[in-house]
């Protein structure tokens, strides 16, 4: 049985297609994973005797199972295979040369090294698409530097470090938005190939730098700097009053967002206090300045109900906002439980489906994928679906 076969009869726009992931560790699982959440046929082709790191990033469930590959690798086959020999260079050579997709995310040459020559091999097969997932790009003077996801991150201004008696801390984290959203990146720029290659012409070597994404997600202080030759940061401009966060009467933080005119006045109106209303300056859309004033008020007004009273009461009047949510506090809403993005019973592995919602078919891409594999799982199904034969190599 193929990784996702459990979703075929779903809607799947990529069923049919033949992914190879050669990565390692997390961009290119995540890269894969979305693919095989929209149909694709995805191999993990992984280094014997253990098989992709990913499935040793600590910490552990009680079967020892790893949450990062477990998370990350639904949907998908395993298979074995040693690149460092002849015969399994060859038998990685065969795959590749039936896959519609390759993903990798090793130095740039790495392959190249191995006898894996992806130039040569996209003249030979045009239409193959190769997606080179890396941390900062197979150009440029940091192009040979190793990653992980946060060093991605703090060369990229998105690390945040917290300071305990006069000590940096960064804490442990699984989110790295270089990986993020250099996954994104490349699902789509992998999606975007294939309809050219379907339309009937050529693949692509993408190549897709997670430092490069995360530097795009600056646009807007990019933009900025650039226009007025002058460094800007969003961090250094004053905040508004009206889109700010102030202190419930729980402790928690609640973030309020209402700068339209018509959302200012439901605020207002439903807190009892119209004589705010004239604070805001009237435009579309109000970032006023010099309002240390108002924010008092704010904060007084806050702090008279719990987090949970003011998510209501945004809901009833209509105003943007809400409480700062952990990821604790929001797996015990009952929006987590409506939106359904993780499907599974307690004690057992859940699969965490995509942010695609098909409303025709009322479910998620990435519902109903087979669990992630054991290393080398599906060697013989492998080589009898896309080499035809059922030896073992």
């Amino acid at each position: 049985m193929k990784g996702n076969d459990k979703i075929m009869d779903g809607y799947t726009p990529l069923r049919g297609v033949k992914v190879l992931d050669l990565g390692i560790l997390v961009p290119a699982a995540l890269t894969s994973g979305k693919l095989a959440a929209l149909g694709a046929d995805v191999v993990k082709v992984e280094q014997p005797p253990i098989g992709d790191r990913i499935r040793l990033i600590p910490p552990y469930a009680d079967d020892m199972r790893s949450p990062q590959h477990m998370a990350q690798n639904w949907g998908k086959r395993s298979i074995g295979v040693d690149v460092r020999t002849v015969e399994g260079r060859n038998l990685l050579l065969q795959l590749i040369s039936v896959a519609d997709v390759v993903v990798e995310n090793q130095l740039a040459g790495f392959w190249a090294e191995h006898g894996v020559d992806f130039a040569r091999l996209r003249e030979q097969r045009p239409e193959l698409i190769v997606c080179s997932i890396t941390g900062f790009g197979q150009t440029g003077p940091w192009a040979s530097l190793p990653s992980h996801g946060l060093n991605m991150d703090a060369l990229g201004d998105t690390l945040n470090v917290d300071w305990r008696d006069g000590q940096p801390h960064r804490g442990w984290a699984f989110t790295s938005w270089g990986n993020e959203l250099g996954a994104m990146a490349a699902a789509m720029a992998i999606s975007a190939a294939l309809v050219s290659v379907r339309s009937g012409g050529a693949g692509e070597w993408i190549d897709l730098s997670c430092w490069d994404a995360l530097v795009e997600s600056h646009r807007t202080e990019l933009a900025m700097a650039t226009k007025t030759n002058t460094p800007f940061s969003l961090r250094e401009t004053p905040s508004q009053a009206l889109y700010d966060t102030y202190l419930a009467s729980d402790d928690r933080l609640v973030l309020l967002g209402a700068l339209e005119p018509k959302f200012w006045r439901r605020f207002c109106e439903g807190i009892g206090r119209s004589d705010l209303i004239e604070w805001h300056d009237g435009t579309e859309i109000a970032f006023g300045d010099n309002q240390a004033d108002l924010r008092v008020e704010l904060a007084r007004e806050f702090a008279k109900e719990a987090s949970h009273v003011w998510l209501q009461r945004f809901l009833d009047w209509d105003v943007p906002g809400g409480p700062l949510y952990d990821v604790p506090a929001i797996m015990g809403t009952t929006h987590y439980a409506e939106r359904a993005i993780v499907s599974g019973e307690p004690g057992e592995w859940p699969v965490v489906a995509t942010a695609v919602r098909w409303h025709g078919s009322d479910s998620r891409a990435g519902q109903g994928l087979a669990p992630p594999p054991d290393f080398n799982e599906h060697q013989r199904d492998v080589l009898r679906d896309w080499l035809h034969t059922a030896d073992s190599q």
